[in-house]
């Protein structure tokens, strides 16, 4: 037994191998149990889930446009959800799609929609039918490119009962009992994101045969960023003549929500507790409603040069490194005053970017 080749020899390099093997798969084992340490995007958004957060999704990029009428006629039109828009950039066409139905009624015989928030991509709706005895039943929404934002969720009572229910996000418990019609959301290991319901005690539970309608806007994320000409596609309540003037170009649009920011971003939100009150929970409020920032500095307005009170100061840096456009600015704040406390105003403001050249001599 005591040579180089005899089988011994072997057993005891197979043994030695096979025990660093499982050395080094009890060290990774370990690493994916915790948040600082987890490499594994699923993991990553487990551990992140018993911390009350949930990763944004892929968003899609909205712009603001007056759309006017030229040739319409009657005492009100309606812009139907879904309605289509086109942009150009760089030779690619890209869509754009309303996400509610707007009415109008003439202004000294002007037909204006004022406004209009259009967002890039396609409208699509998909539907499951409950059923309680599918134990594997789940609730997915089958695009990785779904902006979760712009998701709308329909219960239908049954196929012969059309009556319908519109069921909201659940933002947490406090308000929530056994007849509330809200929804709840996460992301799966496979990085597209299920819709689920409530049991009966939080929340009200869903029964055999009702018809679960998922509609929502699949994005090309930031391709269409920047997008400032658009042109009807199709017609608004059977007009096609229209002036469109952009109030905003495109921008918003981004992928979904990095392993790094879940891992920087969920124990801040946990932390914070749905509340803002101090600049940190600003801070991770604000990249986590507008996950296309970069850079997000928050301070009191008593700490400016002519100090103002009751107002939290925030300055965001977008990717595109161009200021928030005013109705981008506008849509976080109306978003944060469900978290502000008391009195306290929320403010967007352009950051001031200094750009630093480094000559180095090596």
């Amino acid at each position: 037994y005591n040579f180089e080749g005899s089988g011994f020899a072997v057993l005891l390099d197979t043994l030695a191998y096979n025990t660093h093997y499982l050395g080094f798969n009890a060290n990774m084992v370990a690493n994916e149990m915790y948040l600082d340490s987890a490499d594994i995007r699923k993991n990553v958004v487990s551990l992140a889930k018993m911390l009350g957060y949930t990763p944004s999704s892929a968003k899609s990029p909205t712009a603001v446009v007056d759309i006017t009428l030229n040739n319409a006629t009657g005492s009100t039109v309606t812009m139907d959800k879904g309605t289509s828009f086109s942009a150009n950039i760089d030779n690619t066409e890209y869509n754009f799609v309303t996400n509610e139905d707007i009415a109008m009624s003439p202004q000294d015989g002007v037909y204006k929609f004022q406004n209009v928030t259009l967002y890039e991509g396609t409208l699509v709706n998909f539907k499951y039918t409950v059923d309680s005895t599918d134990v594997d039943q789940r609730f997915m929404i089958p695009n990785l490119n779904a902006d979760t934002s712009t998701l709308k969720v329909t219960i239908q009572n049954s196929a012969t009962d059309t009556s319908t229910s519109t069921y909201t996000l659940a933002t947490g418990l406090r308000s929530i009992n056994n007849t509330s019609k809200v929804y709840f959301l996460q992301e799966t290991d496979t990085g597209k994101f299920e819709v689920y319901f409530g049991d009966g005690v939080i929340g009200e539970k869903l029964t055999d045969g009702n018809i679960i309608i998922l509609q929502y806007i699949v994005t090309n994320r930031e391709e269409a960023n920047g997008a400032s000409s658009f042109s009807l596609s199709g017609s608004i309540d059977g007009f096609t003549d229209v002036t469109i003037t952009t109030n905003s170009s495109a921008q918003g649009g981004s992928d979904a929500e990095t392993k790094e920011s879940i891992r920087f971003n969920a124990p801040l939100q946990y932390t914070s507790q749905d509340r803002a009150v101090t600049t940190t929970d600003y801070e991770t409020l604000v990249k986590s409603i507008y996950p296309n920032a970069t850079s997000i500095s928050a301070w009191g307005g008593e700490d400016d040069e002519t100090p103002i009170y009751g107002v939290v100061k925030i300055a965001v840096k977008g990717q595109s490194g161009v200021p928030l456009t005013n109705s981008t600015k506008l849509d976080i704040v109306t978003k944060l005053k469900s978290y502000n406390v008391a009195s306290v105003r929320p403010e967007i403001v352009d950051p001031i970017i200094t750009s630093v050249i480094l000559v180095i001599n090596a």
